[in-house]
């Protein structure tokens, strides 16, 4: 009876503390970036040559960096906790869609990454897409929204 007893108390244990784990795990995640000196830094943390015109996104969880001297864009955006960076190159671009508030998708050319969506001030969404659209598989023209 006491291995019983042994049994049901340690998954009880178990229980509360995976469920407090996923409690903690759900909290939101506030890091966003502070500006374009702090996405060029983090950038910069796995391209240190890295140097350009910083576009942020509205929610400060992504940024596009027009490269100077390069024909590449950097791509900065937050996943889960972590920061990842690419550069992306002509023909590594497959689609583009500019949706009506400011929010760029990306269709890329690559498994571990396919897609990827930024929201920008409109205006700057405008000449983003122009800059990527020369990046594209065929050199895309922009696709308009579907208004529904």
């Amino acid at each position: 009876m006491s291995e019983l007893a042994i049994s049901v108390a340690v998954n009880i244990v178990l229980g509360m503390s995976l469920f407090g784990l996923m409690m903690w795990r759900r909290n939101d995640d506030s890091v966003r970036l502070t500006g374009a000196d702090d996405a060029l830094d983090r950038f910069r943390a796995h391209f240190p040559d890295a140097a350009g015109v910083v576009t942020l996104s509205t929610d400060l969880r992504s940024a596009l960096i027009d490269l100077q001297g390069d024909s590449n864009v950097g791509f900065l955006q937050r996943h889960a906790r972590r920061w990842n960076a690419r550069l992306l190159a002509p023909g590594d671009i497959a689609g583009i869609r500019l949706l009506a508030d400011g929010t760029i998708d990306l269709h890329l050319k690559d498994f571990g990454w396919p897609r990827a969506r930024i929201t920008i001030a409109p205006d700057a969404a405008v000449r983003c897409c122009d800059r990527l659209g020369s990046l594209s598989v065929r050199n895309a023209s922009l696709v308009p929204a579907r208004h529904a």
